[in-house]
C-alpha cells in the first residue's frame, strides 16, 4: 500500500511536478477570486426571497476554466460557488442547501463543459454557424438544467417557498444564460481578437471602434433620456446595430468582445434607470437575442472571410503553377530553338579548326568562318532573350523587314543541311514583301517550318527527287508563305493535335516548334495552319498582314 501511494505522489516531487502543482494552485486561487468578484458585481436586482439575479456571469468563468484547463478543475467550481454563497449572497437556506447548490452548479456546468469540449472550438478556422448554434444550444440547455435542479433541491430542503419556484427557475436560467453568452465567447476568443487587431491597419481599427462607440453611446443616451417608460424596452433594440457593425466588419472574435461591452453597457443603463426586476429580466431576454444574433452573424462573416482567404491562396497557387509552367515552357522552347544556331556555330567552329591545320593558312576564309561562329552565338543569345520576353509578357521587338529577303537567306543557310539529308530546297520569293515583325522570331518560325519539311522529305518513300519548296506570294493586305514537302505526310492520329504543345511526329522531337510558332504568328496578327497533308507530302501556310494594313 505504501509503495502504491509513493508511486502516485512521486511525480509531484519532481521539478516539473512541483511547477505544475504550483501553476494549478495559482490558477485556482485566481479563479476563485475572480468568481467571487464577478458574483459581487452582478448581485443586483435580486428576486426577493430567492437570491437569484437576472445577470450572473460567474458560470461563464467556470466554463472557460473547464474548457481551457480541463475537467479536473471541477472541485474548484464547487469551492468558488460555496465561498460566493457565503460571502456575497449570504445564502439563507442553511449549510446543507448551500452544499447541495454548490454541488449542482459544479456538476451541471462540468457536464456542460464536457459537451462543449466535444464540438469544434470557437477559435477553430473555419468556424461554421452551426458550431455557434451548437454552442448556444449546449449552454442554454446547461443553464436550464442547472436552474431546474438547483431551485428544486433548495425548495425541497426548505430554503425556498413553493410559490417562488417558477420565477426562481426563470430568473436563474436567464441570468446564467445571459452571463454565459455575454462573457464566455470573449474569454475563449480574445487571442483571435488580438491577432485580428494586429493584422488590420490602426486607422481602420480606430474608425470601426469609433463607429461602435458612437452607436452604442447614442443608444444609451436615448434610453437614459426617454421619458416614456413603455418605449424603453423597444429602444433597447438600438443596442443591436453596433454589435452587427463589428460582426460584419471583423467577424466572430471581435464580435464576442463587442457583445461583452454591449452587455455591460446594457446592465449599467438598466441599473441607472432604476428598472424593476421584471423589466430587468425582459431587457436580459433582449440581450440574449442581441448576443445570439451577433455570434451567428460573426460566425458567418468569419466563415466568408476564411473562404475568401482560401480562394486568394488557391489563386496564388494557380499563379505560382502558371509561372512554373511558363518557366517549363521557356526552358523547353530555349532548348528547342537554340539547338539550331548552336549546331551551326559548332559546325563553323569545326571548320575553323580544320582551316587552322591547312598549309598555307587561308586567313580570309578563317576570319569569315570565325565571324559566322560569332554571329550564330549572338543569335542564340537573342533567341533566348526574345523567347523569355515573349513567354513572360508577350513582348515583341517590331521592325520593318523584308520577308522575301529573310526567306531567301534561310534557303541558302539551310541548303547544306538539306543536301546532307538528300533533299533539295527551292525558294521562290521574287518580289519584296515588307511586314512589321520581330526579325529574330520570324526567322525562327520560318526556319522551323523549313527544317520540319527537310526532315519529312528525307523520309519520303516516293520515287524521284526529295524536295522542299518555299514560296512567297502577295495578296491584298497580306503576305503568304507556303512551305511544301514531298514527304510521307502527317499521321492521322496526331493531325488534330498537331499544333498542341508536346505533340510531335519525331522520335526525338519535343513538340514545341509548331505550337510556339503558331503563338508567335498570332502575336504578329497572322495565321499558321496545315493546308494539305497526304501520302505525297504536306503543305504549311503562314499568312501575315503587310505594312499597308490589316490581314483580310
Amino acid at each position: 500500500m505504501t509503495a502504491l501511494v509513493l508511486r502516485r505522489i512521486g511525480p509531484l516531487w519532481t521539478r516539473e511536478g512541483r511547477f505544475a502543482t504550483a501553476n494549478a494552485v495559482v490558477t485556482v486561487c485566481c479563479y476563485v477570486a475572480l468568481y467571487v468578484a464577478l458574483d459581487w458585481i452582478s448581485f443586483i436586482r435580486v428576486l426577493p426571497g430567492s437570491g437569484y439575479t437576472p445577470w450572473n456571469p460567474p458560470p461563464a468563468l467556470s466554463l472557460a476554466l473547464l474548457i481551457s484547463k480541463g475537467l479536473g478543475f471541477a472541485p474548484a467550481i464547487f469551492a468558488a460557488e460555496l465561498i460566493s454563497n457565503k460571502v456575497v449572497s449570504h445564502f439563507p437556506a442553511g449549510v446543507l442547501a448551500s452544499l447541495a447548490s454548490a454541488a449542482i452548479v459544479a456538476s451541471g456546468y462540468t457536464a456542460t463543459a464536457a459537451l462543449l469540449r466535444r464540438i469544434p472550438p470557437l477559435t477553430r478556422r473555419p468556424i461554421r454557424p452551426r458550431v455557434v448554434a451548437g454552442f448556444l444550444a449546449i449552454t442554454g440547455g446547461g443553464a436550464l438544467g442547472v436552474a431546474v435542479a438547483d431551485v428544486n433541491v433548495i425548495a425541497a430542503l426548505g430554503g425556498l417557498p413553493s410559490s417562488l419556484i417558477g420565477s426562481s427557475i426563470w430568473n436563474s436560467f436567464i441570468g446564467d444564460l445571459t452571463g454565459i453568452i455575454g462573457l464566455l465567447p470573449a474569454l475563449l476568443t480574445w487571442r483571435k481578437a488580438w491577432e485580428r487587431w494586429k493584422e488590420i491597419p490602426l486607422g481602420a481599427s480606430v474608425n470601426d471602434i469609433g463607429v461602435f462607440v458612437v452607436g452604442l453611446g447614442g443608444a444609451v443616451l436615448l434610453l437614459a433620456f426617454d421619458s416614456a417608460h413603455e418605449k424603453e424596452l423597444q429602444l433597447f433594440y438600438l443596442m443591436l446595430p453596433p454589435v452587427i457593425w463589428i460582426a460584419v466588419r471583423h467577424g466572430l472574435a471581435w464580435c464576442a468582445v463587442a457583445i461583452l461591452v454591449d452587455q455591460l453597457a446594457l446592465v449599467t443603463t438598466i441599473a441607472l434607470l432604476g428598472l424593476s426586476s421584471n423589466d430587468f429580466l425582459s431587457c436580459q431576454l433582449l440581450s440574449i437575442v442581441i448576443s445570439a444574433t451577433g455570434l451567428i452573424l460573426g460566425a458567418v462573416v468569419t466563415q466568408r472571410n476564411h473562404a475568401e482567404q482560401l480562394l486568394r491562396h488557391q489563386q496564388a497557387e494557380l499563379a505560382r503553377h502558371a509561372r512554373l509552367t511558363t518557366v517549363g515552357a521557356f526552358g523547353a522552347a530555349v532548348v528547342h530553338e537554340i539547338s539550331q544556331p548552336l549546331a551551326a556555330a559548332a559546325a563553323f567552329a569545326h571548320s575553323s579548326k580544320r582551316l587552322l591545320e591547312e598549309k598555307p593558312l587561308n586567313a580570309e576564309l578563317l576570319r569569315e568562318t570565325v565571324e559566322n561562329v560569332e554571329q550564330e552565338t549572338h543569335r542564340a543569345g537573342a533567341i533566348v532573350e526574345r523567347i523569355r520576353r515573349f513567354l513572360d509578357r508577350g513582348e515583341l521587338r517590331w521592325d520593318s523587314i523584308d520577308l522575301s529577303e529573310v526567306l531567301r537567306r534561310l534557303g541558302g543557310a539551310l541548303a547544306d543541311e538539306a543536301r546532307a539529308h538528300g533533299v533539295a530546297i527551292r525558294v521562290s520569293a521574287p518580289a519584296p514583301a515588307l511586314v512589321a515583325a520581330d526579325r529574330i522570331q520570324m526567322e525562327q518560325v520560318l526556319a522551323n517550318l523549313m527544317r520540319n519539311a527537310i526532315e519529312a522529305a528525307a523520309h519520303s518513300e516516293v520515287g524521284g527527287d526529295r524536295r522542299v519548296q518555299a514560296t512567297l506570294s502577295l495578296s491584298p493586305g497580306a503576305v503568304r508563305v507556303e512551305v511544301e514537302d514531298n514527304g510521307p505526310g502527317v499521321a492521322p492520329d496526331i493531325l488534330e493535335r498537331l499544333f498542341e504543345p508536346f505533340e510531335t511526329t519525331k522520335r526525338r522531337g519535343m513538340g514545341l516548334g509548331l505550337s510556339l510558332s503558331r503563338e508567335i504568328i498570332k502575336a504578329h496578327g497572322g495565321r499558321l495552319w496545315l493546308d494539305r497533308t497526304d501520302a505525297t507530302g504536306s503543305k504549311f501556310v503562314l499568312e501575315l498582314p503587310d505594312k499597308s494594313g490589316a490581314l483580310l
